[in-house]
């Protein structure tokens, strides 16, 4: 039979450049491969509170995002249409995958169990067949007090950093059985304890360097009389994690309040600290929304002048792709 030389040797190339490369249901030939922290600056990110705010954002801070920031409830299937249109704007989505459940096992050891093997495979399984870079982050800031598949909602012992390693290794498994090879499993602690205790440091939650790609770190200033500046919000988790793990870094929500200091000059120091003092951290996602806070970068005039001259530097670049 007469082959099409073109197509072999486009194959061919495929398989030399990228080990990741596949073929999707349309037959073009897709990149799966996961995103890493080979790149030079640091990924400037942000969570839109919905991608129909996503081109405002954008224009308002005159730089495109590198990475947008979203929240998936644990019974949703996995958003392609949206994936799509954040990997249109030349942007990685990063994914906050919530199991918020309610299960007589407990949500841990309900997801580690496999009582959700069926959902669990369908949304891994149609997150690889949308076949472009995902970033997915599995029930984050285990460490807190506030969902139920911290530890202190599972058991609040040493056993309940245990529940939850078993489940993240589950989904971990889950990832690999399929093959998602585009799927980078993100790893969130806060950046405090909550509660302080023994059983629930942020280290005993940590499932191994062989079960994750990437480890964020979530954390706020929380404004009024407890005003922090960035420093004083995450060098103590910095530390902690790059001594926990080489893996590359992280942080996947911050913000501050406007009440309590000076917000501008918060966001002004932030972006210079994260460029000169934070080499570890490769991709930065501000929370902006109106929710606890006001933690939106235009919350005022001053503090929107201050993010855009802090994001200008080319330092914090708008593509991984």
């Amino acid at each position: 039979m007469r082959r099409n030389v073109g197509s072999i040797l486009s194959l061919l190339l495929c398989s030399v450049m990228f080990s990741g490369c596949n073929v999707n249901r349309t037959g073009e030939y897709v990149l799966y491969d996961k995103i890493d922290a080979n790149f030079t600056g640091c990924g400037h990110g942000a969570f839109v509170n919905g991608l129909s705010n996503l081109a405002d954002f954008q224009a308002m801070a005159g730089k495109d995002l590198a990475v947008v920031l979203s929240y998936v409830h644990w019974s949703d299937a996995f958003p392609a249409s949206d994936a799509e249109q954040v990997f249109n704007n030349r942007s990685v989505p990063l994914i906050t995958w919530e199991p918020w459940i309610s299960h007589p096992l407990g949500t841990l050891e309900a997801i580690a169990s496999g009582s959700y093997e069926a959902y669990v495979r369908g949304f891994i399984q149609s997150a690889k067949d949308w076949g472009k870079p995902l970033l997915l982050r599995f029930a984050h800031e285990m460490n807190g007090n506030w969902y139920p598949w911290d530890g202190y909602h599972n058991g609040a012992t040493a056993e309940a950093a245990e529940k939850y390693k078993r489940a993240w290794i589950y989904i971990y498994n889950v990832v690999q059985d399929v093959g998602a090879k585009n799927i980078a499993l993100v790893w969130t602690p806060n950046n405090t304890d909550q509660p302080q205790a023994s059983w629930n440091v942020i280290q005993n939650y940590y499932p191994g360097d062989q079960y994750v790609d990437w480890i964020g770190m979530d954390g706020y200033n929380w404004g009024y009389g407890n005003w922090q500046d960035f420093s004083s919000t995450f060098s103590t988790v910095y530390t902690a994690l790059t001594a926990l793990s080489q893996k590359p870094l992280m942080i996947s929500e911050f913000a501050s309040a406007e009440q309590g200091g000076d917000k501008a000059g918060w966001i002004d120091d932030t972006y210079l600290r994260i460029a000169g003092d934070y080499p570890r951290v490769k991709i930065v996602c501000w929370f902006n929304i109106n929710k606890e806070r006001d933690w939106r970068v235009d919350s005022s005039a001053s503090a929107e002048a201050a993010y855009k001259r802090a994001i200008s530097d080319g330092y914090f670049v708008q593509s991984l792709l």
